[in-house]
């Protein structure tokens, strides 16, 4: 049953949170965590089967790809300013990964973490496909990988915009380039809400940021790990 409903729910629950949020736009009504969070609740309370589940969402999933590649649209709408700032943004992407894994693989060398699951929390910043591609490369967990990727990328969504608010960060490239640093996917998105400009500085950034994490975290894992 879970099979025929799980695209249709799916699709509803989505529509539903994005018509609540227009109504009222608060940052922890998001159209990524509302509905898993149901959907997850739904799974647990019926037992329901997740390969079912799945298998449903399966168009979802096949229209992913092409959706990914559409973020080049807005990329392109800003190719001038990013021209006139790659160096800038070359260097604030680089600065961003080396805190990012620097700071896990030295917090974690602290706390005495296992090394399969220092590797898995590493990539945390980047998008689902390249953080189990390097996380596996390092030794991780991949399905780990995978869920502290969504659950960064739903933090950043719910709380990126008001803490660069808080700190007093108003240019939209710069707030795009915040978000996509941190929050890859769903961080894009909730730039995308805010405007073009955002929107597509925070793919730009999500892209470079997952290219400079493939080259730089094995790197820094064999020294700081």
């Amino acid at each position: 049953m879970i099979f025929y409903l799980a695209l249709p729910l799916t699709l509803a629950l989505y529509l539903l949170t994005r018509a609540l949020y227009r109504r009222f736009p608060l940052p922890f009504i998001n159209p990524v965590l509302i509905p898993m969070l149901i959907i997850m609740g739904l799974l647990a309370i019926w037992q329901l089967p997740l390969e079912q589940y799945k298998a449903g969402t399966a168009p979802i999933t096949f229209f992913l790809e092409p959706a990914v590649v559409a973020l080049a649209l807005p990329l392109y709408s800003q190719m001038r300013h990013i021209r006139a700032k790659l160096l800038p943004i070359l260097l604030c992407c680089l600065l961003a990964v080396l805190i990012s894994v620097a700071g896990t693989l030295l917090l974690g060398h602290f706390l005495h973490t296992p090394r399969d699951m220092l590797s898995s929390v590493a990539t945390r910043s980047i998008t689902t496909p390249l953080a189990m591609s390097v996380s596996q490369s390092l030794g991780g967990i991949p399905d780990i990988a995978v869920a502290i990727v969504i659950l960064v990328g739903i933090l950043g969504a719910l709380i990126g915009f008001p803490l660069l608010k808080l700190f007093g960060v108003k240019d939209p490239h710069a707030q795009g380039l915040a978000m996509g640093a941190c929050s890859h996917a769903v961080g894009t998105a909730a730039a995308a809400e805010q405007g073009v400009e955002q929107g597509a500085f925070s793919s730009l950034a999500m892209v470079l940021c997952g290219i400079l994490t493939a080259l730089v975290a094995p790197l820094l894992f064999h020294l700081l790990a």
